[in-house]
């Protein structure tokens, strides 16, 4: 009878570690992945600031943007994407009336682009020059 309860609290035990083990490793992963979003995050806020544009907080741009620049960035048509941009700052669509974009919002979006995809910063140019600019203040 003792030998079976002492089965019983090595099956725990071994339960117990696997769980911490893999309980470590996840947490390793979105530590490392938690400092590389860090970095970004004072590098994008860093260059906003040097180019004199508002910035948030580096903490809300490191949970917002994480490493890959989350939502913004996880378009996988970039037509689809540019399409839906423009619709939202009122530069396309039938009952859109056209907006002209202040070059500080460009270049913030610029810096976005080049820090969270810099594979995507020819393509984003091409896009922005397509675009009507102009100071708005």
């Amino acid at each position: 009878m003792q030998e079976k309860s002492h089965k019983w609290v090595y099956i725990v035990i071994i339960v117990v570690i696997l769980a911490l083990m893999v309980a470590g490793a996840l947490l390793y992963h979105q530590e490392k992945a938690s400092k590389e979003a860090k970095a970004k995050a004072h590098e994008f806020v860093t260059l906003l600031k040097a180019e004199g544009l508002p910035a948030p907080s580096e903490e809300s741009a490191a949970r917002l943007f994480g490493t890959d620049g989350g939502r913004f960035m996880a378009k996988p048509d970039a037509k689809l994407f540019q399409a839906e941009y423009s619709w939202l700052h009122g530069t396309s669509g039938t009952a859109a009336r056209p907006v002209i974009l202040d070059p500080d919002f460009i270049k913030a979006a610029a810096i976005f682009v080049g820090i969270y995809a810099p594979e995507k910063v020819g393509e984003f140019a091409d896009w922005v020059n397509s675009l009507k600019t102009e100071e708005t203040q």
